[in-house]
């Protein structure tokens, strides 16, 4: 048996909810804690992730709906989406050799959905 003495202790600049989290999971088996810690190492990673996105969107001026920053055809209240896409999917409009792109990109659980349709000289 270990000594408690060894046992480690929780970093001390933790906010209140973290701390009782902690707290918590210190019964917890070694099969769970690692589990746990893996789990918490890939949600640092995809959180510095997104924050690098959201920065880099703020520094070049690319929304959500336009997340290359182009200059593109808006997209009016009455625009029909596609069979399939829902209504709260972002429309990227892009324009390359006389052929439009939509890009449609939407959230479905833990898997983000896309959808591309092309309008050649302005026909479908």
């Amino acid at each position: 048996m270990t000594n408690d003495r060894d046992r480690p202790t929780p970093p001390s600049d933790l906010d209140r909810d973290a701390g009782e989290a902690l707290a918590r999971l210190e019964d917890r088996d070694a099969d769970d804690l690692r589990a746990i810690a893996a789990y918490l190492e890939d949600l640092a990673a995809w959180t510095e992730s997104a924050t690098d996105e959201s920065d880099e969107r703020a520094a070049t001026g690319s929304t959500p709906s336009n997340p290359d920053g182009d200059v593109g055809e808006d997209i009016d209240d009455g625009h029909e989406y596609p069979e399939g896409v829902p209504d709260r999917a972002t429309v990227t409009v892009k324009e390359i050799a006389d052929t439009t792109y939509y890009y449609y990109q939407w959230r479905d659980g833990d898997r983000i959905e896309s959808k591309t349709v092309q309008r050649k000289n302005g026909s479908w």
